[in-house]
């Protein structure tokens, strides 16, 4: 079909200028390439790159497919994307600048060299890197079945979408192996500016072309589907208890995952970063916030999907037609790329900086940690595609598992970074209790009482963590 060869052909255009970007990164920008350059680009980032970085890294697949996906299936639930964004912007204005200092400080290149420097423990060490490296997995996988869903409806089933998807995974991944956080930056300023485009100008355009505003918007849904429109009206894990622990969880995790500390690192001043979590708050409420009101689209309109989360992207296929749909579809396959780059590098620093070298070969040159990275790319991309093929699941369930298990740093990551009486046993004691408890309210008791399996992590990690710290500080 034509339709199909053109939304393919602009999709497939992006993918090759994204390649091609990463590559001349790699060749020219990096003079040498040591740890430093390759995990955190030698802290050189400008305010631009930072936060059009920060942004690529920060809104996946979920914030492209799986919010509007959430919208149309569930309705009003949605609204816990909107609040964990203030939440975590709010935290990060004030938080992340003072982490930024102490890893520039310390030379500090990921998360875990943190809890190394902090605690002085390299059980802890280990153990984080671990968790980072684990429950980053799912957010890993998850970015490969956007790019199936993307190309499930810009190829209009002409191609074997997972496949397609699984070689463009592949191929991100080239220059993330050759050049690390500076072929990752450089090419995320052209996938961050295309996504914004697409979530503000495709969320617009759908909700004035259909409905002349949000106020028809709201009044559609609520005639095609009331229940849709009220909190109150939904359960189990869309209820009113749930979407509030949900959206605190959220918020609270959402500067903990870390490849969003590593992508904290490489700005070149505190200032800079400031700004840029300031304009990366804008990105929030100008794409992600109007890219899920497209589902509450697709509800007023009546129309009936297989698959929610390809809401987005059908109605700009059915209203706007090929091009319109290969530019929207290949935004959307950035923003899943994107993030899969980032975390791809941040599993593989954890794995080279703080397992191998940290724990297995204190004395590893850089050339050895450099090559364990690489090595690492290698291992991750293999993981997340096996996983892709054999475990796929709904986007944003995928999101929360991970949120769970990386949330429950929290109190070493943040409140460490305070107070000075939070101590390495505490810490230890509840990342342990709370990864037990969030793993058993995900999968045994799922979202017990319709709280969020985060929520209930943090509800034991927290008084252990602060208990033990208090039993255990000897002062200094």
């Amino acid at each position: 079909m034509i339709e199909a060869v053109i939304a393919t052909s602009i999709i497939a255009i992006i993918l090759a200028i994204t390649f091609i970007i990463g590559i001349l990164a790699y060749k020219l920008r990096i003079k040498a390439l040591t740890v430093d350059t390759y995990m955190v680009a030698g802290r050189t980032l400008g305010f631009v790159v930072t936060f059009l970085n920060m942004a690529a890294v920060i809104y996946s697949g979920f914030a492209f497919l799986g919010a509007a996906g959430w919208a149309y299936a569930f309705g009003a639930p949605v609204l816990y994307t909107w609040i964990y964004g203030a939440l975590a912007y709010t935290l990060a204005f004030f938080f992340a600048p003072r982490i930024w200092e102490t890893a520039k400080g310390r030379g500090l290149l990921t998360q875990a060299d943190f809890f190394m420097w902090r605690y002085g423990s390299k059980l802890l060490m280990v153990l984080t890197a671990l968790v980072g490296i684990i429950f980053n997995i799912p957010y890993g996988q998850l970015q490969i079945l956007t790019t199936k869903y993307v190309l499930d409806l810009s190829t209009y089933g002409a191609l074997p979408t997972l496949h397609v998807a699984v070689i463009s995974f592949v191929v991100v991944m080239i220059y993330v192996f050759l050049g690390g956080m500076v072929s990752v930056a450089i090419t995320n300023v052209f996938l961050g500016a295309i996504m914004l485009a697409a979530m503000l100008g495709g969320g617009l355009s759908l909700i004035f072309y259909y409905f002349g505003g949000l106020p028809g918007l709201f009044a559609a849904v609520e005639a095609t589907s009331p229940n849709h429109t009220y909190l109150w009206a939904a359960v189990g894990r869309n209820s009113v208890q749930w979407v509030i622990t949900a959206a605190v969880g959220s918020g609270l995790g959402f500067w903990v995952w870390p490849q969003l500390a590593q992508i904290v690192f490489p700005a070149k001043d505190a200032k800079i970063l400031r700004r840029s979590i300031v304009m990366t708050s804008w990105y929030h409420v100008l794409g992600i916030i109007w890219a899920s009101l497209t589902g509450l689209v697709a509800l007023g309109l009546g129309v009936k999907l297989s698959v929610a989360d390809q809401a987005f992207l059908a109605l700009i296929r059915d209203t706007f037609g090929p091009i319109a749909l290969g530019f929207i579809g290949a935004a959307g396959m950035s923003a899943a790329l994107s993030t899969a780059a980032g975390i791809i590098l941040t599993q593989a620093s954890l794995l080279s900086r703080n397992i191998y070298q940290g724990w297995i070969k204190p004395g590893a040159s850089e050339n050895e940690v450099v090559l364990v990275s690489r090595l690492g790319i290698v291992v991750f991309t293999i993981i997340s595609v096996i996983l892709a093929y054999t475990a796929p699941a709904y986007l944003v369930y995928l999101l929360l598992v991970g949120y769970t298990g990386i949330t429950q740093m929290f109190p070493g990551w943040v409140l460490g970074s305070i107070w000075k009486w939070i101590t390495r046993e505490g810490v230890l004691a509840g990342l342990i209790v709370g990864l037990v408890v969030g793993v058993l309210t995900s999968f045994v008791w799922p979202d017990y009482l319709g709280i969020h399996s985060i929520i209930w992590g943090l509800l034991f990690n927290l008084p252990i963590t602060l208990l033990v710290s208090k039993l255990t500080y000897r002062g200094g």
